[in-house]
């Protein structure tokens, strides 16, 4: 790791007034700017994504990521100063310790927040747009999300809010979180808000008992739906018994860019199917 922080020091002595330049190498070690830049750069500015970026139950561009850019298992600095990125996008969840490490090296980097409401998601892909010189680009981006945003909230209003609850057996997502602020969007109260939780925090089963919601939120294929039954408590609650277990596939619950908008849209149309019948956008809003 020395040997990196030298070789770090070294680009960093040759590189001048070239850090004000828009980025021509750009590595992304988040799933959220996978998706983001896919969409903001050309192929060749991209060198490095994660290697979520082609998972189809994880990622909202899997088959569209460019095939030079080299997907990395995890954080790495020497191989980020091997592909001469001049630019590393982490965001608020990358790794405390790899951050420290970043910073000492000198390497550009940019750091997206905010990332736990919608309004978050927004302001963090204009201000992705401007570390990346593509401002039009962050715009159309942006254009796109308003816009199904917004026709999802006039076809949501006055309706009523059916009580949810996120189960991860045994965590819940509480207020500050971005899912959270996907059951809001999609027409939904939160629960785990209502009990004065905050963060993914574990909920034990007498008390989402005694919440007794509506309806639960579970991930497609994770097996909390099946938990959920077998559960002596949970299974007795009247949103397992009545069917009311809404199975989101991974894609979506994780969605932090754009595609949030996507998610609480699919969302609404299992809470709402009478005034969402889609279960993605119309043509017009994609």
């Amino acid at each position: 790791m020395r040997r990196a922080l030298a070789v770090a020091a070294a680009l960093l002595a040759t590189s001048g007034a070239a850090a004000a330049e828009p980025p021509r190498r750009v590595a992304s070690l988040n799933l959220t700017a996978d998706e983001l830049l896919v969409e903001m750069l050309p192929p060749e500015r991209l060198v490095a994504v994660t290697r979520w970026a082609d998972d189809a139950d994880m990622s909202a561009v899997a088959g569209r990521v460019p095939p030079g850019a080299v997907r990395l298992p995890r954080a790495d600095l020497e191989r980020l100063l091997a592909l001469r990125s001049d630019l590393v996008v982490v965001s608020e969840y990358t790794d405390a310790d790899f951050l420290r490490l970043l910073e000492k090296s000198g390497l550009r980097h940019h750091r997206m927040r905010g990332l736990d409401t919608l309004a978050g998601i927004r302001a963090a892909i204009l201000d992705l747009g401007r570390a990346m010189g593509t401002e039009g680009a962050a715009a159309r981006i942006v254009h796109r999300y308003d816009a199904v945003l917004g026709e999802l909230a006039q076809r949501l209003d006055g309706a009523s809010r059916p009580r949810v609850l996120y189960w991860a057996d045994p965590h819940t997502a509480g207020a500050g979180t971005a899912i959270g602020s996907l059951v809001e969007a999609g027409g939904g109260t939160n629960v785990a808000r209502e009990m004065g939780l905050s963060g993914i925090v574990p909920l034990a089963g007498e008390r989402a008992f005694g919440a007794d919601p509506d309806v639960f939120l579970v991930t497609l294929g994770s097996g909390a739906s099946a938990a959920l039954r077998r559960h002596p408590l949970l299974s007795r609650t009247r949103a397992v018994r009545e069917g009311r277990v809404v199975e989101m596939p991974n894609r979506l619950l994780v969605a932090l860019s754009d595609r949030a908008a996507d998610a609480a849209w699919w969302l609404a149309s299992r809470l709402h199917p009478a005034r969402v019948a889609e279960t993605t956008p119309p043509q017009g809003l994609r």
